[in-house]
Order: structure tokens, then C-alpha cells, then sequence
């Protein structure tokens, strides 16, 4: 017989302990404290205090570990930066400690948690006119497809010239020789994020 899934907690205040263990237990899931050893089977859930120091390190090494789980870290007080940083070190969901029970109770509800890992783009809010987005983020790129012109959903290099299809990914024409890969955007609390699979 399996085990019941494991929430585990990387939190110690009390409020937010008590009401995630309440959402655990309307969930079918067995709460653990990370000062209890390493859980023989992956977690289906992680909260983390975000207030702790060491916390965003922290996350990067849970999501390392554990990359199927739902990270979900919670504030003492709203801080954006604080918060989209959280996001870019691995949380799913960031939510002030009194809201946190409630937003894991909706994520749960909503299914099982994405795969790979979330890039916050910009707020809603501040999409208007913005018919897509494009994004680069590694070392030594060579070019910024971001600065370059965007036509009928053509992108073009601004260094080399090379065309690509915004949708496909599509190489349409060259120097390049390969096609870039393109990932899906979801939408989250008025936020626009890039889905990146790990």
C-alpha cells in the first residue's frame, strides 16, 4: 500500500504551520518538518518561509531535489522584488503568510502542479499593446532577438539578420541553421510568466 503524499514544511511560525496543516489534511496529505530527516519518498508539496535566512539558496536546492514538487513560499510582509525573486528561484506560488492556506488550497484544487519552472515576464497590466515577448537568457549570447524587429510575427536578429517564426520557433531564414525554441506563457494573480521546462 502507498503512502499518503508528503507536505513538507521548511517553515516554523506557528500561523502559517497550523493553517497549512489544515489544508494538508482536507488534501489527503501528511505534513513533515524538514528538521526530521530527508523523506524517503519525494514531496508532493513544499512551504518554505521566505523571511528565513538562506531562504532563497534554500529554494534552489528543493527544487534541484525535488523537481516534480509545488514549492509554495510564503512573506511576513509584501515585497514585489522579495517576491519575483522567490518566483525566479523555484516557487510556484508566493503568497503573504495570511493568504498562504487559501492559495495552496486553490493551486491544489487546481491540479497537479507544472512542470519546469516559472519566469516572471511582467504584470498584466502591463501588457497593453504587447503582442508578444521575446526573451533570452543565457551567457555569452551572441544575439538579442529581443531588440530585434518584430513583423507579421517575424522576428528578426538585429546583428545577423536571421528571421524566426515567434510562434514555431522556426528558422525562416538564415545565417543562423537551427530553429529556437519557444515555451508557453500562463497566467497567475494578474502576472505573466514564461513556463521553462527544467
Amino acid at each position: 500500500m502507498a503512502s499518503p503524499p508528503l507536505l513538507l514544511l521548511w517553515t516554523a511560525d506557528p500561523k502559517v504551520v497550523r493553517s497549512v496543516e489544515s489544508v494538508a489534511g482536507e488534501q489527503g496529505l501528511v505534513t513533515r518538518g524538514m528538521g526530521s530527516g530527508e523523506p524517503a519518498d519525494p514531496p508532493a508539496v513544499v512551504v518554505v518561509d521566505l523571511d528565513a535566512p538562506g531562504a532563497l539558496d534554500a529554494l534552489v536546492d528543493l527544487r534541484d531535489r525535488w523537481p516534480e514538487a509545488l514549492v509554495a513560499g510564503h512573506l511576513g510582509l509584501p515585497d514585489r522584488d522579495r517576491w519575483l525573486a522567490a518566483e525566479r528561484a523555484g516557487c510556484d506560488l508566493v503568497a503573504n503568510r495570511g493568504a498562504l492556506a487559501a492559495a495552496l488550497r486553490k493551486r491544489l484544487a487546481a491540479g497537479a502542479p507544472r512542470r519546469g519552472r516559472r519566469v516572471p515576464l511582467f504584470a498584466l497590466a502591463d501588457a497593453a499593446g504587447r503582442l508578444g515577448c521575446v526573451h533570452r537568457e543565457a551567457p555569452g549570447t551572441v544575439a538579442t532577438l529581443s531588440e530585434g524587429e518584430l513583423e507579421r510575427g517575424v522576428v528578426t536578429c538585429p546583428r545577423h539578420g536571421s528571421q524566426f517564426d515567434v510562434a514555431t520557433g522556426e528558422r525562416l531564414r538564415g545565417p543562423a541553421d537551427t530553429d529556437i525554441p519557444t515555451y508557453p506563457t500562463i497566467e497567475d494573480g494578474g502576472q505573466l510568466y514564461l513556463l521553462v521546462a527544467d
